[in-house]
């Protein structure tokens, strides 16, 4: 009698209240939990894993079960144990129980069990609005009775789990918390599941999702609930995948191969692979496109503002008809995707207007659509959103059962309607970890949010992660300075540890380019850098620089002599390159853009506003020439490799960039790195001068120097 007291103190305190004068009527909860026990079964999913992947789905089929805890359905398949949920009977051959959301490939049989009896079961419909499937039996179980639902006013509700090696029933207070949105719609959240029954114990319904009405009209027989059957889910997901390679297109994206310097990781401070799971260096990518009313199709690709830059074609391949081109029309700011124009009408996937929270539990229609190569992938089910989490912006992000189970997951409204989608988080500049989500991997989105944001282009758009010219790929911002990464004894050292997190940001200023920004701003050698503001940007950029293992010794000018050809592209340049995490952060923010930046001069926490502006040509960016027949590939001198080398502007040279192995250049003894100052005793001030000078033929006599050394190279060409 205590745990009957204590329930109807739970109730009471819930809001359901009792007449106190029924309270002596009731009857007691064994005599309750004894009237529903033949209605109550257990199912069993014997799970399996289909082509290496594992089952995903709902994995807590049982809110109060005390059993193991489930993460994954991967895990219940390795224990070697099916999937357990209640089952309750409706009628002598049909039971209603939650619905795990597991697609059917995953599933090698379907038990339903009582004690001492089972029989086999099939998946005869999925309630509409409610979170259940009915299944049928291969055959009536034997000592059970269906549930005879009425009505009354709610007060307990029943379950049926395992516990402690045994299979138990649980009868617990209705309660339930009232919660009512802004536009009236209110609703009970329930804490328990299962059969909802009156004081008396007379079966109301069954409870399987979380919500309820908080008038009466949830009463009755699931028996009665709108449901769509076996033969009617199968044509629906007909009708899916027709809509699914109509409004899913692969897009195949093709990029310039990426600029390297020999001996460097490319953009090593960047982290590979790229946002969307390629890495950055690929030329060729096949990714999906959703087409959109007005004849946009947005690319689920999260490309770099660097990636990007080296887009040069887009081709749409529709489910039915040739390849159509595409034209680049904007990157999202927001989102990780991009909006293209076929340059011929595709019919696009209407998406659902209706606000997400309507669409809570109840049954939509899900395609998972991956692309291998050229490979379309797609397995077509159904899904369930479970809940929905506030995300940037205020905007409702929709979310599984499973947090695993969204990178491939389209999700539609029966009226087949693009409900939810997966879509990288968007980077923020100078941030290499996505603003929500913990990690680098799609969220589910609303679809009439990447709508909204493809109609608002280019309101929407990011004007600096666009397609450029092969001139203008390795473009990069600049504030003129170097810097030295910050480190905790640097901090403490210079008193900014207060401002660095103890030396995890901040970089200090070596040195300041004359003319540049930085000295026209009287920024000069030992100030502290601390962090980038702009208009737009909610996050500061700190700054923060990695060191430089590459060059944490010097270079081996003496022994160049000694490392043999095939090693030359092994070889990193003398000087740092003017790309690191500060300017690519300045280069993405866009040229153009305004930015305040705080730093530390003299022991003074200051403030500079600056216009992000080009860099002068830098060693990557530079002109080159490969002349054939030396074999050899010079470079114009830049600002960077002319500090280095303590060459002032008008000092003739050009830089070897690449001797090529076995070449006359290489044969004769020319290095990496090395200037070429005069060709035949005339001075080459330039990549073109020496391509006028090499031309003459004939045997050529190179004044080549090496840092402080000197040398004449004759070389014979074949002119």
């Amino acid at each position: 009698m205590t745990r009957l007291f204590a329930a109807v103190a739970g109730l009471v305190l819930a809001g359901s209240a009792i007449p106190t004068h029924a309270l002596a009527k009731d009857p007691p909860a064994k005599t309750v939990l004894a009237a529903i026990a033949p209605g109550l079964v257990r199912v069993e999913m014997d799970l399996q894993f289909d082509k290496g992947e594992p089952p995903t789905g709902v994995t807590d089929q049982d809110p109060g079960s005390r059993s193991h805890p489930v993460h994954s359905l991967a895990e219940v398949v390795e224990e070697e144990r099916p999937l357990e949920t209640t089952g309750f009977l409706i009628a002598p051959d049909l039971v209603v129980a939650m619905d795990a959301t597991i697609h059917p490939r995953f599933v090698r049989a379907i038990n339903v069990r009582v004690a001492g009896d089972e029989t086999t079961a099939t998946v005869d419909g999925y309630a509409r609005d409610h979170w259940a499937v009915y299944l049928r039996l291969a055959r009536p179980l034997k000592g059970t009775k269906p549930l005879a639902f009425g009505t009354g006013q709610a007060a307990r509700v029943a379950t049926y789990y395992w516990l402690e090696g045994g299979m138990v029933r649980e009868l617990s207070p209705f309660g339930g918390r009232i919660q009512q949105a802004e536009d009236g719609r209110a609703w009970r959240l329930l804490d328990n599941q299962g059969v909802i029954l009156s004081a008396a114990g007379q079966p109301l319904s069954v409870a399987l999702g979380r919500r309820l009405p908080i008038d009466d009209s949830w009463q009755g027989s699931p028996g009665k609930w709108a449901r769509v059957g076996a033969a009617e889910y199968q044509a629906s997901l007909g009708r899916l995948g027709d809509a699914a390679r109509r409004g899913l297109v692969r897009a195949r994206l093709s990029f310039r191969s990426p600029k390297a310097t020999p001996g460097e990781p490319r953009r090593r401070f960047r982290p590979e692979p790229d946002e969307d799971g390629d890495g950055e260096a690929a030329t060729e990518r096949d990714v999906i496109g959703v087409v959109l009313p007005g004849n946009r199709v947005a690319v689920l690709a999260a490309l770099r503002p660097v990636t990007t830059g080296r887009l040069q074609r887009i081709v749409i391949h529709p489910a039915q008809g040739a390849p159509i081109e595409a034209r680049f029309v904007a990157s999202l700011k927001e989102l990780g995707a991009f909006v293209v124009e076929p340059s011929k009408p595709l019919s696009g996937v209407p998406v659902a207007s209706k606000p997400l929270s309507g669409l809570l539990e109840h049954l939509l229609y899900r395609a998972d659509v991956a692309l291998q190569g050229e490979t379309r992938v797609e397995y077509d089910h159904h899904a369930r959103i479970a809940s929905l989490r506030v995300g940037p912006r205020l905007e409702p992000y929709p979310e599984l059962t499973d947090p695993s189970d969204v990178a491939r997951a389209f999700l539609f409204t029966p009226e087949l309607e693009l409900a939810a989608l997966p879509i990288m988080p968007r980077e923020r500049a100078g941030h290499r970890a996505p603003r929500f989500g913990g990690g680098s991997t799609p969220e589910l989105t609303a679809a009439d949010l990447l709508a909204r944001a493809v109609a608002r282009v280019p309101a929407s758009a990011d004007p600096a992660n666009i397609p450029v010219s092969e001139a203008d790929e390795n473009r990069l911002a600049w504030l003129g300075v170097e810097l030295q990464p910050m480190t905790r004894e640097l901090a403490r050292a210079n008193a900014v540890a207060e401002q660095t997190q103890d030396g995890e940001t901040g970089a200090i200023v070596s040195f300041v380019h004359p003319g540049s920004p930085a000295a026209m701003a009287g920024i000069g050698p030992g100030a502290v850098l601390l962090r980038l503001r702009a208009p737009g940007e909610p996050l500061p950029i700190e700054v923060r620089l990695e060191e430089d293992s590459v060059r944490s010794q010097p270079f081996p000018w003496d022994r160049l002599d000694e490392i043999r050809e095939q090693f030359f592209d092994r070889l990193p340049t003398p000087w740092a390159p003017v790309e690191n995490a500060f300017t690519r952060a300045l280069t993405d923010l866009g040229f153009g853009r305004r930015f305040a930046l705080e730093y530390i001069a003299d022991g003074t926490l200051a403030t500079h506003e600056f216009t992000v502006a080009p860099s002068p040509a830098h060693y990557e960016s530079s002109p080159r020439f490969k002349s054939e027949d030396l074999g050899i590939t010079v470079r114009d001198l830049t600002y960077e490799v002319r500090r280095y080398l303590q060459r002032a502007a008008d000092q003739p040279g050009v830089v070897v960039s690449k001797v090529e192995r076995g070449s006359k250049a290489s044969v004769a003894g020319v290095k990496p790195f090395e200037l070429v100052t005069h060709v035949n005793d005339q001075p080459v001030m330039s990549v073109k001068d020496f391509e006028k000078l090499a031309a003459a033929g004939g045997e050529l006599r190179l004044g080549v120097k090496r840092m402080a050394k000197g040398r004449i190279v004759t070389i014979k060409t074949d002119k």
